[in-house]
């Protein structure tokens, strides 16, 4: 039987010409016609200036990879041709109609120009296209029309053999000359039949969630105002509770009260960020508070007090743990002998900080002024972390999400083994996205294809996008990838806030930022230099979605547990 495209319900038809037609069609025609029922077209091309667009509609388009397209023009009743006009017999009198030959000529036109659109020229131009009427209720005597050869005329007599009708109407009108290539049939069949799918871009949500979590974040902020009495405190989160920008509310307290205030953390790009966001209390713009992480803070105090402060390449870690705090407390007791510089001091990351390191700040802060510390033990790269030394501190304890999804919560909570809440009120989110490589080779072309998926079908803004993963991007798969889809890829998240470009980065260097996207790239395991810290990180810095790029099948078993645990996120709702 003929594929009818959409399928029909003869019974439902309106007219009962067409359904007769369509029923010997339905009974006869083979598997290799397709059939398309009552299918309209517009031409923009106008008659006047101001005149609606054209518009009309084919009875049946008949389409056959071999003999092309036959465009057929139905009319039921008894019709008579007089002169140039067509009428039809009432019982009233005649009533003049549509010719319908002109009908299926404009079809004809309209269909080829479309094909031209969609398939290009040379397909249009290989594209058969003919034309026929039928008049199932009549028989016909006298001369057919000048524009219409006889065998292009279907009557009640063809309908008991309508295949061998149809064949003569297209040899008639110059069809199988060339039998139709598989691509080109296809792309003939898409344009005249094409998938239309009205979607809604990521960029939709993600823009509602980012909002929303936004909402989320202000109110537990307005909550932990009322901890502000407070000069001393130890601030425990999870990841994505607000304690960042609680530190930069803190700091930005003290700078009221205080003469002068230390904001310090452990990672750079963190404090790039930080610095953006507190400009206007720097004092290098004229006002009194100093960002700088630790690495940072002890380099440029021991070049101000002109001490060697060179690292031991040969083993930088346990240099920066022992030789650089005693720099920086050399380097505070020249700069100030008479009293410490900073009367207040806000520690980010504190879990990143040694021991040593709070031994250095001794000799910066009054010991009788005002210090934060913000940590979550879960994100300690370096060590096992340590409390922070403040005497007298008060403790809080975030233990809810306002940053992710709740599947996105979920997915990290079981993927590292860590307790957290999400915010009732948060998002539900999409489940996050898992694609496993054929082979390591095929990864790069995997995250390309996901990058111009998001920015161009799905409307994301390249610095609404951050790729992370265990290595850099010179030792990754994007090594040689300079862009995706005309959008530069970037190593500079200030640069990457900027709009210049999809970021890549570490996870370690992504510590403390947020992304509405992220692309977890080359995930192979736990191990080495990613640990099960390093995938919290990752796991929970994107906002709205993730997507994890796995090294191979083996490295997305590990997470199968967190991925079920997110898809099960919100299925009584």
């Amino acid at each position: 039987m003929a594929v009818f495209v959409p399928p029909i319900a003869v019974e439902t038809m309106e007219y009962g010409s067409e359904a007769d037609i369509a029923r010997a069609m339905e009974k006869c025609l083979p598997s290799s016609f397709i059939v398309m029922h009552s299918l309209p077209w517009v031409d923009p091309a106008r008659d006047d200036i101001d005149a609606p667009a054209r518009e009309g509609e084919a009875d049946f388009l008949i389409f056959h990879q071999k003999y092309g397209l036959l465009i057929l023009e139905v009319k039921g009743g008894e019709i008579t041709l007089n002169g140039r006009t067509w009428y039809r017999h009432l019982k009233s009198g005649v009533k003049e109609i549509k010719d319908p030959v002109r009908q299926a000529r404009r079809s004809l036109w309209a269909f080829k120009k479309r094909i031209e659109l969609t398939c290009g020229k040379a397909t249009a131009d290989q594209t058969m296209i003919s034309v026929a009427v039928a008049f199932p209720h009549c028989l016909f005597k006298g001369t057919p029309p000048t524009d219409l050869p006889v065998e292009a005329i279907l009557t009640m007599d063809d309908l008991g053999s309508i295949e061998a009708a149809i064949l003569r109407a297209y040899r008639a009108g110059g069809g199988s000359k060339r039998e139709m290539s598989i691509p080109d049939f296809d792309a003939v069949r898409r344009s005249l039949a094409p998938e239309f799918r009205v979607y809604e871009p990521l960029r939709v949500s993600v823009d509602a969630t980012a909002e929303t979590l936004a909402r989320l974040t202000r109110q537990q902020l307005q909550i932990l105002r009322g901890f502000d009495a407070n000069p001393r405190a130890i601030i425990e989160g999870v990841a994505g509770s607000g304690k960042t920008l609680l530190a930069i509310q803190r700091a930005r307290s003290f700078a009221t009260k205080h003469r002068s205030v230390l904001f310090t953390c452990f990672n750079a790009e963190l404090c790039k960020w930080i610095r953006e966001e507190m400009a206007e209390q720097l004092v290098e713009n004229g006002g009194n508070v100093t960002v700088w992480n630790f690495h940072r803070l002890a380099a440029d105090l021991c070049k101000q007090a002109g001490l060697d402060f060179t690292v031991n390449p040969l083993d930088p870690s346990r240099w920066w743990d022992e030789i650089a705090p005693d720099l920086l407390a050399q380097a505070a007791m020249e700069l100030y002998p008479d009293a410490q510089p900073f009367e207040a001091v806000v520690v980010d990351e504190a879990q990143d900080f040694s021991p040593s390191w709070w031994d250095a700040l001794d000799y910066l802060w009054d010991s009788k002024g005002s210090i934060w510390a913000f940590l979550d033990k879960a994100q300690s790269l370096r060590r096992d972390p340590i409390e922070p030394p403040i005497p007298g501190a008060f403790h809080c304890s975030l233990d809810v999400n306002c940053r992710n999804t709740r599947r996105i919560v979920a997915c990290a909570n079981v993927a590292s083994n860590i307790e957290s809440e999400a915010f009732e009120l948060a998002p539900l989110g999409r489940p996050p996205k898992v694609i496993v490589p054929q082979n390591p080779a095929a990864i790069s072309g995997l995250v390309q294809q996901e990058v111009r998926t998001l920015l161009k079908k799905h409307r994301l803004e390249a610095r609404q996008i951050a790729i992370i993963g265990p290595a850099s991007k010179a030792k990754g798969p994007l090594a040689n990838v300079n862009s995706i889809g005309g959008v530069p890829l970037i190593e500079e998240a200030t640069a990457w806030r900027e709009g210049k470009g999809v970021l890549c980065s570490t996870a370690r260097s992504f510590k403390g930022l947020e992304a509405d996207v992220v692309i977890l790239c080359d995930f192979s395991g736990l191990g080495g230099l990613f640990t099960v810290s390093d995938l919290y990180v990752a796991l929970t810095r994107p906002r709205s979605h993730l997507v994890i790029v796995a090294h191979d099948r083996a490295a997305k078993e590990c997470l199968d547990a967190a991925l079920a645990a997110a898809l099960a996120v919100g299925v009584d709702e």
